[in-house]
């Protein structure tokens, strides 16, 4: 198996590169049963990854074992960015929805061509570059899943995570290297003996790319809370903001529900009634703001409205920047080919 080594450089390069050591090709065997290619990958292919993915692959896992009560449940989802001829670089992804059939993977392709039309208007750059998974490694239901993507790109790329392997070396105390648990395949054909083709993944390097709201981003995601001594803490900015709207909340609560019962007492003779205290729940109640008031309902509209004033003034915004780039090269080809016309009258 290959190593991944994460070189952490502490200048302002912004750019962390992930080396990946492939096996010499002098090690090279045939094993019908293998679904990566022992290789070395020569293609070329410079693939860079954005913590945004990782992000979202993450928090996909993490959301569907929670929603499962899985331990390891089977997740897929869609890789987006660009490409510039042999330089590909991964922005973003998106999940997806598959359903087993006969015990095979099935994507579903309407949901996956409309999350991709929908990314499209956002992000006109953006390309469908592969898919991601969990796991350990490839077997052949991700070949059989990989297939599937070939409609969309000849030769999409394949992420797996593997988030057991932090598990695994915590536990066993192995190392202390800050590695990532995440492989990129490329797909390729090898002939078998016997002359028959088939489809495998070839390990492929990458490096982690990150920009400046990207690096702000992940720091603040990855220090919710820093322990400074055993039993002890100190949150965040944030941590400590929603912990403090938590407590006010539960408090504001136990309040209500206090001034609730009361009332029910009192109704029902269990405790004298108050007056006085009656008093200040009814000016309490007549304080709190009405929604179904005309002039909530006025201010509601008049917001909705400009909400939908913008975004379609947007839209024509956006019209109009296609009518004229249509106009600017329509003029560009009539004067292309009124020049042309002029030039051949003067041989004839």
């Amino acid at each position: 198996m290959s190593q991944l080594s994460m070189d952490i450089t502490t200048d302002d390069s912004q750019v962390k590169d992930i080396d990946v050591d492939t096996p010499s090709s002098s090690s090279h065997h045939h094993n019908p049963n293998a679904v990566v290619s022992n290789t070395q990958n020569i293609s070329g292919l410079t693939v860079a990854l954005h913590p945004l993915v990782l992000l979202n692959i993450s928090d996909h896992f993490t959301r569907f074992r929670v929603q499962t009560q899985s331990l390891n449940p089977q997740v897929i989802g869609a890789l987006l960015g660009t490409q510039n001829g042999r330089d590909v670089e991964i922005f973003n992804s998106f999940e997806l929805t598959f359903e087993i059939v006969d015990g095979a993977v099935k994507i579903n392709k309407t949901f996956f061509t409309t999350q991709l039309e929908q990314f499209r208007r956002v992000f006109l750059q953006y390309d469908f570059l592969g898919w991601y998974s969990i796991g350990s490694h490839p077997t052949v239901q991700e070949i059989d899943i990989h297939k599937q993507f070939m409609d969309n790109n000849e030769s999409p790329l394949f992420l797996q995570l593997d988030p057991a392997s932090l598990n695994k070396e915590r536990d066993g105390a192995k190392d202390k290297s800050k590695s990532l648990p995440v492989s990129v395949y490329e797909s390729t054909i090898e002939v078998l003996g016997g002359g028959q083709p088939r489809s495998l993944f070839i390990r492929s390097q990458y490096k982690i790319e990150t920009g400046e709201a990207e690096r702000i981003a992940v720091d603040q995601l990855s220090k919710p809370t820093v322990s400074s001594a055993p039993g002890t803490s100190q949150s965040s900015t944030l941590i400590a903001h929603l912990t403090t709207q938590r407590n006010a909340i539960n408090m504001l609560h136990t309040r209500i529900a206090v001034l609730h019962q009361y009332l029910l007492d009192a109704k029902a003779g269990i405790v004298p009634k108050d007056h006085d205290v009656l008093r200040q729940i009814a000016s309490l109640c007549h304080r709190l703001p009405a929604i179904d008031s005309a002039e909530f309902r006025e201010e509601f509209l008049t917001e909705y409205n400009d909400v939908l004033l913008t975004s379609y003034l947007a839209t024509i915004t956006k019209g109009v920047n296609g009518m004229n780039e249509l106009v600017d090269k329509f003029n560009v080809a009539t004067n292309g080919a009124g020049r042309r016309g002029r030039g051949m009258s003067m041989f004839i």
